[in-house]
């Protein structure tokens, strides 16, 4: 027996239309004997209210029929959403070339002459059965993603041009919104590809169930998915079904016994208003998802100003991987200072750009920038070593072997091999791992705990000082403190700029270092800035300084000058 099941095991279904019952009780026979399912139709009327309930893989149709024939049925049927894909075996005694031809006009796929040869009808429908399901397999390899099976790039557009359109002759609105995840690259550089494919899917499964059956979700490639809200009221509704995929996305997923949380930034363009078609609308959906990742505040709606911002972002992107090889970048240094005379015992290395045309960039711009492209661990390497290796030559110069902190991305920390690569720095430049100081931000530690601990004790082991940056900001409880291999927190800068007058700031402070100290911990204040502040941290018994009162960061020269005319590295005013 042929096997008319499909890929799913779901047996082939075929339509008789014939107003012959004779004719449709041998052909149901014929045909559920090779294994069809089969549905039956006395005339063209009753064939289209059956077309509107299931849809079969192959009808077979009588041409001269009472009520309505089957010409007329045909070119009625494919007028039926789906009918345009269904085969079409016309079943006539008429085999003049008119009739033929008009078979075909109508939208018959083939047609066999009566009397019917029963065995060769069926391998007909075999035929054509086997060749529309292949190419349906072919049709959805090529216009559906092979992970989620959701429209790929390819059919996605062709669907928005078809969304415009309808948009265009109702006078209606439509919606696009770029979906981009968040923290996906840390969960495929971390957890494995096999992991982020599975959440992949999972997000695709949510983003289906959180949308209405008339909207489209589609992939575009990587973590970037669209949706096609059609026939909105209003921006609002688009407002509205953005905030809950961000809500619905947000939700952790359990893959492989890890709970992952991923958050997602959405742009949002409206049809007519920021595009007149398909194109126009995604590139502008594209930089709103921009801004709203830059704002890190879940969705945004296109603007017009947006262009430039995007163009100048592309643009300083492509100057910065330049810069490296171009020298450009320069690492400055500040110094670090005792607070009971301004000793100078270290200093942060601070990564400096000259662009040639705009100057001076400052860190936040470039720094944001490298962290998004992936820039920051080449940047943050060579960061390293240079700082390495000028602290080494100062040394073999002459100057006291003070310790120079850098500061570490958390793609830097996570990755695999960065501790061998820590220890080739020191080991090529000759530096004692005791001079070395890395940084982190709290913010970091709390968001990645489980890795980071991992990865902090690999570089403890080395030798090198490990500090928690920008102290205060973000959500330390004294548990997480205690489990992390960590020598020093530095005090964020904006908990000291209202000292000693900000009276919340003031016992923000005090309890800090109390804190630290308790754990034996050094105690490093950021951003100092007058006697004032000074005075309180020297009365709140604070380790060291850093910050203006001091000295700005300054190139290497420049600092070694400072070092060498400072009697006995005291820097502090009188």
């Amino acid at each position: 027996l042929y096997d008319a099941a499909d890929a799913t095991g779901e047996q082939a279904q075929v339509l008789i239309v014939d107003d012959d019952r004779s004719t449709r009780s041998t052909l149901r026979h014929t045909l559920q004997r090779d294994g069809f399912r089969v549905e039956e139709a006395a005339d063209g009327v009753q064939a289209l209210a059956l077309l509107k309930r299931f849809q079969p893989d192959v009808i077979l149709m009588d041409a001269v029929m009472p009520v309505m024939d089957g010409f007329t049925a045909c070119t009625r049927m494919r007028e039926l959403p789906g009918g345009s894909a269904i085969p079409v075996l016309m079943i006539t005694a008429l085999q003049d070339n008119a009739s033929v031809e008009r078979a075909f006009a109508a939208g018959a796929s083939d047609y066999i002459p009566k009397p019917i040869h029963y065995a060769v009808l069926s391998q007909r429908v075999r035929r054509i059965i086997e060749a529309n399901r292949a190419e349906k397999r072919i049709r959805h390899l090529a216009y559906n993603d092979l992970l989620t099976g959701l429209p790929n790039r390819t059919l996605f557009f062709e669907l928005l041009a078809q969304g415009v359109e309808r948009a265009a002759a109702a006078q209606g609105l439509l919606g696009v919104l770029f979906l981009d995840l968040d923290r996906f690259k840390y969960v495929n550089d971390n957890l494995g590809h096999d992991v982020g494919d599975r959440l992949l899917v999972a997000v695709a499964q949510r983003l289906r169930r959180s949308v209405r059956t008339v909207d489209t979700v589609a992939r575009l490639g990587g973590d970037e998915f669209t949706v096609v809200l059609s026939d909105i009221d209003g921006p609002a509704a688009a407002a509205t079904a953005a905030q809950h995929i961000c809500r619905v996305l947000a939700a952790p997923y359990q893959i492989d016994g890890h709970d992952i949380f991923v958050t997602s930034s959405i742009g949002i363009a409206i049809y007519p208003h920021d595009g007149a078609d398909a194109g126009a609308l995604v590139k502008h959906a594209d930089s709103a998802m921009y801004r709203a990742k830059k704002t890190n505040t879940g969705f945004q709606f296109y603007e017009a100003s947006m262009e430039k911002l995007i163009s100048e972002h592309v643009r300083l992107e492509s100057d910065l991987r330049r810069a490296l090889e171009n020298h450009e970048l320069e690492v400055y240094y500040q110094p670090q200072a005792t607070l009971d005379g301004g000793r100078v015992i270290g200093m942060e290395a601070l990564l400096r750009w000259s662009h040639p045309t705009r100057g001076m960039v400052p860190p936040v711009e470039f720094i944001a920038l490298a962290e998004e492209t992936g820039l920051i661990n080449p940047l943050g390497d060579w960061v390293l070593r240079t700082a390495c290796a000028q602290l080494r030559r100062w040394i073999d110069e002459g100057l006291p072997p003070l310790r120079v902190a850098v500061n570490l991305s958390v793609r830097q920390l996570l990755q695999k091999d960065f501790a061998a690569s820590v220890e080739a720095a020191l080991a090529d430049t000759g530096l004692a791992p005791h001079l070395l100081e890395l940084e982190i931000t709290e913010s970091t530690l709390m968001e990645y705990a489980q890795d980071t601990l991992l990865a902090l004790h690999r570089l403890r082991a080395l030798g090198v000082r490990l500090s928690i940056d920008d102290f205060g900001t973000g959500y330390s409880s004294l548990s997480y403190l205690k489990r992390f291999p960590v020598d020093i927190i530095k005090i964020d800068r904006s908990f000291v700029v209202d000292l000693p007058r900000d009276a919340d700031d003031a016992a923000i402070v005090t309890a800090i270092i109390a804190l630290a100290h308790s754990l034996r911990l050094e105690v490093v204040a950021e951003g100092v800035e007058t006697a004032d502040q000074l005075r309180f941290l020297q009365e709140r018994r604070c380790d060291l300084l850093q910050g203006y009162y001091l000295s700005p960061a300054v190139p290497a020269e420049q600092f070694a000058q400072l070092i060498r005319q400072g009697e006995n590295r005291h820097l502090l005013p009188a």
